[in-house]
């Protein structure tokens, strides 16, 4: 079956190697993802600049179920549910489940990380921008926790981490 005859156009992709504003003819990482009119360029810059966000919601959202990890290995020691000789381990060695998760949300980071630089390697200017745009508005929504000591209610990597140098500093002056 030839193009003519299932309806598509017969035109083929564009790739270029230096920086282009081509909307019509590009190809977004794979032959699939051709775009033949302005409006699929509007729709694929508009879903690129959704996949950036919700990138970074997933990093929060990564960032969140550590501190969650921490929390609860921390209420374990101080209801005395954690063995003596785990307790002399040092930082928090999350069980199978915990870093399957972890893994999980890892996973979901690096693929799509790694598919949004394979489509900015088309090299076009929008796509580019879009990425460029979506990181920020991302992290303008979702990345107000990295900040030390911005919430009490979930405090900052960096304020866990201190609480646990404090924890060690008056379990050696106690010995």
């Amino acid at each position: 079956m030839d193009a003519a005859t299932n309806g598509t156009s017969t035109s083929t992709c564009k790739l270029s190697m230096l920086w282009n504003w081509d909307t019509v003819d590009a190809c977004l990482v794979t032959e699939q993802w051709h775009i033949r009119t302005p409006r699929q360029y509007a729709g694929s810059l508009i879903g690129l600049f959704f996949v950036v966000v919700l990138l970074e919601g997933v990093r929060r959202l990564s960032r969140t179920y550590d501190r969650y990890v921490v929390r609860r290995y921390q209420s374990r020691l101080s209801i005395g549910r954690v063995s003596d000789s785990f307790k002399k381990k040092q930082g928090v060695s999350p069980g199978i489940f915990a870093q399957v998760i972890r893994s999980l949300l890892y996973f979901i980071q690096f693929s799509t990380a790694y598919l949004l630089m394979l489509a900015a390697m088309s090299h076009n200017g929008g796509v580019i921008l879009t990425i460029f745009i979506g990181a920020f508005f991302g992290f303008l929504i979702f990345a107000r926790d990295t900040l030390p000591g911005t919430s009490q209610s979930e405090p900052s990597d960096y304020a866990v981490y201190l609480e646990q140098i404090d924890a060690s500093k008056v379990s050696m002056s106690k010995a």
